[in-house]
């Protein structure tokens, strides 16, 4: 196992206002190009607005800041690396509509930070790769072949993964008892649809499941009924996948109702319950889990955390303590995003190089090493490229793992057997 550790202010509104003035004029400023000048394009299609900009818009900055530092260093192999945006205000609806713009430009490649935002379909038929940043890869993701890269594994992995962490210290006469509360969208729900009879079956009898809530994926202002409903069924973890502004909620619910102090342990997914979020919820967030895919600012003896703070700090003025988790998605992010267009390049030459070539370059990677922690790779059996997560807990407003990494029980993945996609367990 790697050694982790050896390897590698509340904000106001007005705060995150100006923040967000700054990444969207930042963010469009694209150098003109050099007549004769070797570029290749990439597309971003982000949430600087709406209910998941709390999250996304540092993730936003990294990406833009990574391809600043990678031109500056030379661009891929001296071909310089264009950028563009295109905001779809956290809605899914209006994704395509991005998407294509970004298409047209001549986008290689695009990422985006919502599965639901993403149609693997279109990605297939234009042939056009596209990276999926915040972790557990979903059903919608799905085609065959893969054209959708994810940050993390098959979002039944994580459920798995997560039982087998609470089981390793319960030393009751009863079994543990789990329930869980999951925003309306693809991948929380593919965890309590496709996973909980396969993690009950695993556990042999350990585990009691009590049942789980949906909550709206925007627009939510109370979660009291949704806590209450599942602290009556006395359960000893509960499994929170909510993101932004309604994690805001759902968090601070939990501290009014007192949740924690019912003896119920609280878990976050990998793509909440970040610095940003923490600060917004202040005391209330004292005492969550985390699953974690990602090292943090504090981990600066790492390589390429030393990068990463050098750029914020360079671009944005932020100090180590100000760079978030999804500031480290964004750079990871785009970073494999562009190591599949150098590949490509490598294969097939700048001259040949398409939406295809790229797509080869991304499933190549093998051993990509940012010195973050275990390297990456990328197969067609395997369309993500992070292997591993950590629990953690948040202690006086600080993200504190709580282990080594830990490499995902990979139980389960999705294949699509005659249009449907279906989970086949390993």
């Amino acid at each position: 196992m790697l050694d982790m550790f050896n390897r590698l202010k509340s904000f106001s509104l007005v705060a995150v206002s100006v923040g967000l003035v700054a990444a969207l004029l930042l963010g469009s400023a694209v150098p003109a190009k050099a007549a004769g000048e070797r570029a290749v394009k990439i597309g971003f299609n982000c949430a600087f607005t709406g209910v998941l900009a709390t999250e996304t818009v540092s993730g936003h900055e990294a990406q833009i800041d990574y391809v600043k530092w990678v031109n500056e260093h030379g661009g891929i192999d001296g071909i310089r690396v264009q950028a563009r945006w295109e905001d779809y205000g956290s809605l899914g609806s209006r994704a395509i509509t991005t998407y294509k713009r970004l298409v047209e430009w001549g986008a290689l490649v695009t990422t985006n930070f919502l599965d639901t935002a993403m149609s693997a379909p279109r990605h297939k038929r234009d042939k056009i790769s596209g990276v999926y940043m915040p972790g557990a890869v979903s059903s919608v993701l799905v085609t065959e072949p893969p054209w959708i890269i994810g940050s993390g594994s098959e979002a039944e992995n994580y459920a798995v993964s997560w039982i087998e962490w609470f089981l390793e210290d319960w030393t009751e006469d009863h079994p543990l008892r789990w329930g869980a509360m999951c925003a309306d969208l693809p991948a929380p729900r593919d965890i309590q649809i496709n996973s909980v009879p396969y993690v009950l079956e695993r556990a042999g009898g350990r585990v009691e499941y009590v049942g789980y809530e949906v909550i709206p994926y925007a627009g939510v202002i109370d979660t009291t009924t949704e806590w209450l409903r599942l602290a009556a069924k006395r359960p000893d973890w509960i499994t929170v996948s909510h993101y932004g502004g309604s994690m805001v909620t759902i968090v601070k619910d939990a501290a009014r109702l007192g949740i924690q102090e019912k003896g119920i342990k609280l878990l976050a997914d990998h793509a909440t319950l970040e610095e940003s979020i923490l600060r917004i919820v202040g005391k209330a967030g004292e005492g969550w889990y985390r699953s974690t895919l990602d090292p943090l600012s504090s981990m600066a003896e790492l390589s390429g955390m030393k990068c990463i703070l050098e750029a914020a700090k360079k671009y944005r003025g932020r100090e180590p303590e100000d760079v978030t988790i999804p500031y480290t998605k964004g750079w990871v992010g785009t970073a494999i995003a562009l190591e599949g267009i150098r590949l490509a390049i490598e294969e097939v030459g700048f001259e040949n190089l398409t939406g295809e070539a790229v797509r080869e370059g991304l499933f190549s990677i093998r051993d990509f090493d940012l010195g973050l922690g275990p390297p990456f790779i990328i197969t067609e059996d395997k369309p993500y490229y992070n292997d591993y997560w950590y629990p953690a807990h948040i202690e006086k407003g600080r993200i504190v793992p709580l282990t080594d990494w830990r490499r995902v029980s990979r139980v389960a993945h999705y294949v699509l057997v005659n249009g449907e996609v279906r989970t086949e367990h390993l």
